[in-house]
């Protein structure tokens, strides 16, 4: 009864903290149409239009000012969010190359050092995006952007304390999207999904109302309540996004996902069409391929999967380390298992104790038939608590290996209850 009337007044306070947000995105969407600054310098996509606008215009201005460092960050800051639209890894390069341009004619632009360090994080060299925002940070400890890049880092690298921290520095310098966001992040990762949904509110209150990450921030809000089991409330915000903003990609992935989970194959693929004629991106490239093996569609579900198999290697040949996801997308397909195996090994001796990489090897080994290796490593990837409901299922699995059926049943249930589909689609 606690958890029910929970819901229904986070519903209500989605409803409230959102409609208003609808209401001065029509009234403002005239004035936003080349982008949004943030802080007169880093650069926010408008999900009304591309960053190519913006990109084009700076261009202009750095033909009478090549050298100026303000103008070289902000381009900067628009090529990442071009390759966020486009998933185009090249756009990391001419981030790297203006932004390092940059810093050589100011060598104390903090801004500049963190946006690099944003670059880094794409490509996943976290220990490089770490030393960059300490480094910016060092310049001006009062900047919110260079702790949002700090913390992310800290997270991927699995320092979680001090990533608490951090984000509450953070929080402290400037309460905005960025830090409830991360925030959020941050509890869900602890498995504090009431207090992940509530700091995500938050963060979308704080947003603007056109931007792109307003419109990431209110997915995330859906992820939120979807693993939390509130499917309906979860489906009204993905609806929601759809509606407001009916080019993201996002959106339509977000009714996929809620389609799959009423078993709703056919409007599942319809979505995730929609979504991947918008974005190829991996994730419903992957979640594409899944739904065709679901309906028993080879062919159609292989194809996808080669898609995702290319598309890394694209990423990869680019400068993304793309071995961590290709891993578990490996491990969940059983494909080259030795190999999967050996890259998340390797990102834990460079570094990464992250719950990604523990969760990786631990499904990894599993399928290897490595059963006290899976458990070793699927505890620590659950020791935080988190709520993610393929992390629930694979622990349920290896859990039932090594003898302790109570434990896999708790693990099953939460996962099944999100994802029916998951004893199906992932056979030993």
């Amino acid at each position: 009864m606690k958890k029910k009337l929970l819901i229904i007044s986070l519903v209500i306070i989605v409803i409230a903290g959102v409609s208003w947000k609808v209401y001065d995105n029509k009234k403002q969407s005239k004035d936003n149409s080349a982008g949004i600054f943030d802080g007169d310098i880093n650069y926010i996509s408008n999900t009304n239009s591309s960053a190519d606008r913006f990109i084009s215009t700076i261009k202009e201005q750095l033909r009478e000012s090549p050298d100026n460092s303000v103008l070289l960050t902000k381009l900067g800051a628009a090529y990442i969010q071009k390759s966020r639209e486009s998933n185009d890894p090249e756009f990391y390069s001419l981030a790297e190359d203006v932004l390092n341009r940059a810093i050589e004619s100011n060598p104390d632009n903090f801004l500049a050092i963190a946006e690099l360090g944003s670059v880094e994080l794409s490509r996943h060299n976290f220990k490089e995006a770490l030393k960059l925002s300490q480094k910016a940070l060092e310049l001006n400890p009062y900047s919110a952007y260079s702790y949002g890049v700090k913390v992310d880092a800290e997270v991927e690298l699995g320092k979680y304390d001090e990533a608490i921290q951090s984000v509450q520095k953070m929080i402290d310098t400037r309460p905005d999207l960025g830090s409830y966001s991360r925030v959020s992040y941050v509890r869900e990762l602890k498995g504090d999904m009431r207090g992940a949904i509530d700091a995500m509110i938050s963060a979308i209150k704080a947003g603007s109302p056109a931007a792109e990450n307003t419109a990431w921030c209110r997915i995330q809000l859906g992820n939120l309540f979807y693993n939390y089991g509130s499917i309906d409330t979860a489906e009204k915000v993905f609806e929601g996004v759809v509606k407001d903003f009916p080019n993201y990609v996002h959106g339509y992935g977000g009714l996929a996902k809620i389609k799959l989970h009423k078993l709703d194959y056919k409007a599942a693929a319809e979505y995730y069409n929609k979504a991947l004629e918008i974005n190829s991106l991996p994730e419903y490239l992957i979640a594409l391929g899944d739904v065709y093996a679901l309906q028993g569609e080879k062919e159609k579900s292989e194809d996808q999967y080669q898609k995702v198999k290319f598309m890394i290697t694209m990423f990869k040949e680019k400068g993304v380390d793309t071995d961590l996801e290709l891993a578990l997308f490996n491990a969940d397909h059983n494909r080259y298992l030795k190999e999967s195996l050996k890259d998340s090994q390797r990102s834990l001796d460079e570094g990464s104790n992250s719950i990604k990489v523990f969760h990786t090897l631990a499904w990894t080994n599993y399928k290897l038939g490595n059963i006290e290796e899976a458990e070793k490593n699927i505890m620590q990837a659950i020791h935080l608590g988190t709520k993610d409901p393929l992390l629930h299922f694979h622990a349920g699995r290896i859990f039932e290996k090594t003898g302790k059926p109570d434990l896999s049943k708790t693990y099953m249930e939460y996962a099944l209850r999100i994802n029916p589909y998951y004893t199906v689609l992932y056979k030993d």
